[in-house]
């Protein structure tokens, strides 16, 4: 994305190098532009004539604009006729990228081609290239995956990008500092396909999002998990997330901010992300929510209830 054109649109199947787009467009806007340097709209709630207004809307800020339009497979043909003139006249110092997921409209192809503007196709890849693809993901996490080990874990993990990005992650935290992970540290960390992990639970918790929080502690109930063992990595999420959220609010720069919380630069951009949508109080009532059930487990308070029934009671009250 060195020399940038007027407009891009990003699709196919592959969500880890749409995602890939997201990310080197935010971060290059945010570098240029500081925080909020990126116009974001959603698809499934704004329509292209709102998309077409925005590019034509003059501002005062000097430098280049950046817009990124998320699920433009929402739309319809019919609703383009707006932004196609908009492409057509074209917007000064602006980049527009458009992410779609699956096939796009050939209209909205036809405009961004007829604009001047690439195409970017991202396949994803083959079930057998899938073990290639898990050893390429890892090295960006920095984690030297062994290739034996990956064809171990996408036999375990199944043939999701998402899930596979996901264990990958988990794999990093897990071994770090050591960087390096063979077929043993796969079977000993990872899990099966259809068994989620705390660690998705507690992103769902700090996310507030109380459906998602509920269903998984189902799942890990169903695969045996106990609410004890669940309780340490929850609390810890949600305690740093929480220092993330305290830093930020002091005034310290990001950068600065992720040396603070240590750990592999890529998680802590995903903690920063977190704090940036994370509100602090919710962040406290859960942190001390969880903080007198584990007093509870461990039999220092009163538990009246089973420890299960606990624990799904406070995930509920931690993200009311």
């Amino acid at each position: 994305m060195a020399d940038l054109k007027s407009v891009y649109l990003v699709c196919g199947d592959d969500d880890a190098k749409i995602d890939a787009w997201r990310v080197r467009l935010r971060h290059r806007a945010e570098e240029e532009k500081g925080p909020g340097g990126l116009e974001t709209f959603d698809a499934r709630m704004s329509e292209p004539d709102e998309v077409a207004a925005a590019l034509a809307s003059l501002t005062f800020d000097p430098g280049t604009r950046y817009l990124l339009v998320d699920g433009t497979e929402a739309w319809k043909a019919g609703q383009l006729g707006p932004l196609e003139h908009a492409l057509e006249e074209g917007a000064p110092d602006t980049v527009l990228v458009l992410l779609v997921r699956g096939k796009p409209l050939k209209t909205l192809r036809d405009a961004v081609e007829k604009a001047g503007g690439d195409v970017a196709d991202c396949a994803a890849p083959k079930p057998w290239e899938l073990p290639r693809w898990a050893v390429e993901r890892g090295r960006e996490l920095g984690l030297q995956l062994e290739k034996e080990a990956a064809k171990e874990l996408v036999a375990r993990a199944g043939p999701s990008q998402q899930r596979l990005s996901r264990e990958l992650e988990k794999l990093a935290i897990a071994l770090h500092p050591a960087v390096n992970a063979g077929t043993e540290e796969v079977e000993e960390l990872t899990a099966g396909e259809a068994a989620p992990q705390a660690y998705d639970l507690a992103d769902a918790l700090v996310a507030g999002d109380l459906r998602t929080t509920l269903a998984i502690a189902e799942e890990l109930e169903a695969h045996g998990e106990r609410a004890q063992r669940l309780v340490f990595p929850v609390v810890r999420r949600l305690r740093e997330v929480h220092r993330a959220v305290v830093l930020i609010e002091s005034g310290m720069p990001e950068q600065k901010v992720a040396g603070a919380l240590g750990g592999p630069p890529w998680l802590a951009k995903k903690t920063i992300a977190r704090a940036r949508k994370a509100d602090r109080a919710t962040l406290e009532h859960a942190i001390e929510v969880f903080s007198e059930l584990e007093v509870d487990l461990r039999g220092g308070g009163e538990l009246q209830l089973d420890e299960d029934t606990a624990f799904s009671l406070a995930l509920a009250r931690a993200t009311a």
